[in-house]
């Protein structure tokens, strides 16, 4: 979904954006919420159905938020869920292994242009830079809230 010329000139114009999220857990959740109420379509991607309930029916329903059940590591899981069309990857699972290997295979593989991996192993961090892939350590961003605070 390419911008037009027109939409390039008038900045209060935003196209639709597409999200994946890997995982449906606290983070997950929380992320697709938050974006899917912000005007973009997010498919969430989690081995567990069960996982899905902690979304709000009403995006599920208006399909503001699609769900489907694979596993984020596995090419066929993504592109059955239409991950190759999306415009930002976010994988959000608790487990380092999975995040990085199912951002490994959307950065590489698919080329989806944006994507962003939860790691809490700050160790971890470089390992991801190195790949392209963009890092959320909520343990840092934690410290940098209390550190402004204690600037004030």
């Amino acid at each position: 979904m390419a911008q037009t010329q027109e939409d390039k000139a008038n900045p209060s114009i935003q196209r639709l954006k597409r999200v994946a999220v890997i995982g449906c857990g606290s983070y997950g959740s929380q992320i697709a919420v938050e974006l899917s109420l912000s005007g973009n379509i997010v498919i969430v991607i989690d081995k567990n159905p069960d996982s899905f309930s902690v979304l709000p029916s009403n995006l599920v329903e208006n399909s503001r938020v699609v769900t489907s059940i694979g596993d984020g590591t596995k090419e066929a899981s993504l592109r059955k869920a239409g991950v190759q069309d999306v415009d930002l990857f976010i994988a959000s699972t608790k487990i380092p292994s999975v995040n990085l290997m199912s951002g490994q295979l959307a950065r590489h593989l698919m080329r989806i242009p944006e994507v962003i991996c939860l790691v809490n192993d700050s160790e971890l961090i470089s390992l991801y830079d190195g790949l392209g892939i963009k890092v959320i350590n909520p343990d840092a961003l934690l410290m940098n809230v209390i550190r402004e605070r204690l600037d004030e």
